[in-house]
């Protein structure tokens, strides 16, 4: 069985004999849903955005763009993503996912850091010594 294959741009570390790449978590996901077709590169941009559309009676996933210039949005669709339903189900439930880890890591960067405690006083002769 072969696998999807996709390219992360990360920071490499070498040591002895081995290779490691550290990337993005986030990124990563991104790209393994977008091999799949869980993911589409709508949900990143500004003024775009992936909605499940049942105006036609039947339901598709479609990538939709802000064609205001100012004010409201106005939401115009550009491309049917899918309409196959359980695809439309893994997309939606990926797309939590991603949300989820999202979340996750804004909720990290908001706590407050540890409080620093100011350093002890170095030890040194008590006042009533010479």
């Amino acid at each position: 069985m072969s696998s999807k294959k996709i390219s992360l741009a990360g920071e490499v570390h070498i040591s002895t004999g081995n290779i490691y790449t550290t990337v993005d978590a986030q990124e990563a996901l991104k790209c393994i849903g977008l091999a799949y077709g869980l993911y589409d590169h709508a949900e990143d941009v500004r003024d775009q955005r992936v909605m499940l559309d049942e105006s036609s009676g039947k339901p598709a996933l479609v990538a939709q763009e802000d064609i205001s210039h100012h004010g409201s949005p106005l939401w115009e669709t550009y491309r049917t993503i899918t309409d196959d339903p359980e695809q439309i189900q893994r997309y939606m439930d990926f797309r939590k996912v991603v949300r989820t880890i999202r979340q996750m890591e804004i909720d990290r960067e908001r706590q407050p850091a540890p409080e620093k405690h100011a350093p002890l006083p170095k030890k040194g002769p008590k006042p009533y010594e010479r």
